[in-house]
């Protein structure tokens, strides 16, 4: 798939790069942060880098559908690059802040739903219908590939050249995005009309909407494990960092192994039932996780649990990309992004509070039954798939008579 369509593979190394330099970001900021100030002034800037996604995801779909893509999705990625180069910059002038490192981070959070939401909303226009789950899968392989390769090469660039040098270096790679992006082949852009927005879309397509919730749910329970992983490590498994360390990279590692080998196996499943069996067979080994009792079993665990979760977003991209109107694609990729970008840091704040009253054990119980009660909602989405109004129009009745 990436040898063999020039235009995806510009694409498909160009989100490599993004993938790779938004983690870089994030653990470069980060420790910027804690050396600049402390714990609680970074959150604020984690609540900076999240909140423009949900807020700027309607508007990324809506540009999409009527600009041409590669136009946008060059200079949201040169802009971008600003951003983070400003930082050195600011660094080296005496002039960063806690303050202007919030406001950079927004700006650049809130640019970088154009990228998101065309990884979803554009990759249909640039590969035929049935290319399509492999060019997800391929896509998905550079999320994991990234979630595994880009924190040890973020902290080797901020150990060997300090925080703001990673930052400038990280700059670069959103310049090489631009450029690939620009390259792109021309996308046309879908037919004009009155359409509504893309919440009011979602609503008319009930497999879509019963998906999106099921998705949010699962980042949801995704963000819980965020946090519930160092306190697991802490208090039941009764290990120190490096012992955490090993449980977080055995998440990367499982997740890249079911992207890659997982993800052709799912495929040959009923269409309904697949995303419903993805989640319920890495509910499976977490569940387990309290019994595990020391490091080694719990690694296990995790790995096989991320595997089994690994095909996820590959798969259920493919689904809705199927069952979403080309003509209003875009804006509701866009609402989707608004949806699910808040499930993640929701479950890290529920996850917080919770485990500080019930214990890390008490965590995994309910987590593992929010798990059950995703598959339930994904089921359900399976059965009104074929039912679907993906014919109908959605575009809003003319004004007069």
């Amino acid at each position: 798939m990436v040898k063999e369509n020039p235009s995806f593979r510009r694409f498909w190394l160009g989100m490599l790069l993004s993938r790779t330099g938004d983690v870089v970001t994030v653990v470069a900021v980060s420790w910027l942060v804690l050396t600049m100030a402390g714990p609680a002034e970074l959150g604020l800037v984690a609540l900076c880098q999240g909140l423009p996604r949900a807020l700027a995801g309607p508007l990324a779909g809506h540009l999409l559908d009527r600009i041409q893509p590669r136009w946008l999705l060059g200079w949201d990625n040169a802009v971008r690059g600003v951003l983070i180069g400003l930082v050195p910059v600011l660094w080296l002038l005496g002039g960063l802040g806690v303050a202007v490192l919030c406001v950079l981070s927004a700006c650049a959070a809130a640019m970088s739903t154009l990228t998101e939401v065309a990884e979803s909303a554009v990759v249909p226009r640039l590969v035929p219908p049935p290319d399509l789950a492999a060019a997800n899968t391929a896509l998905a392989t550079n999320w994991e590939a990234a979630a595994v390769l880009g924190p040890p090469l973020a902290g080797a660039l901020v150990a060997a050249a300090t925080a703001p040098v990673a930052l400038a270096a990280d700059a670069v790679s959103f310049f090489v995005m631009s450029a690939l992006c620009l390259g792109l082949s021309r996308i046309e852009p879908v037919p004009a009309d009155r359409v509504r927005p893309g919440f009011g879309v979602i609503l008319r397509l009930p497999a879509v909407l019963w998906t999106s919730v099921a998705t949010c749910g699962f980042l949801f329970l995704g963000g819980m494990t965020e946090v519930l992983y160092p306190v697991l490590s802490k208090e039941v498994l009764h290990t120190g960092p490096v012992g955490y360390g090993l449980l977080v990279g055995a998440t990367g590692v499982g997740g890249l192994a079911g992207v890659v080998l997982g993800t052709p196996l799912v495929l040959r499943l009923p269409p309904g039932r697949r995303i419903a069996a993805v989640v319920l067979a890495g509910a499976v080994p977490f569940a387990l996780l309290p019994a595990a009792g020391t490091l080694v079993p719990a690694v296990v665990l995790v790995a096989a649990a991320s595997a089994c979760w690994g095909p996820y977003f590959a798969v259920e991209r493919t689904s809705v990309q199927g069952l979403t109107p080309e003509s209003v694609r875009g804006r509701v990729m866009g609402a989707r992004s608004a949806i699910s970008s808040l499930g993640f840091p929701a479950g890290s704040a529920v996850a917080g509070t919770v485990s500080a009253g019930v214990g890390p054990v008490a965590v995994v119980v309910a987590a593992a039954a929010g798990y059950l009660l995703v598959a339930v909602t994904l089921l359900v989405a399976g059965r009104l798939a074929p039912h679907a109004p993906v014919g109908r129009s959605f575009a809003r009745p003319a004004d007069g008579p």
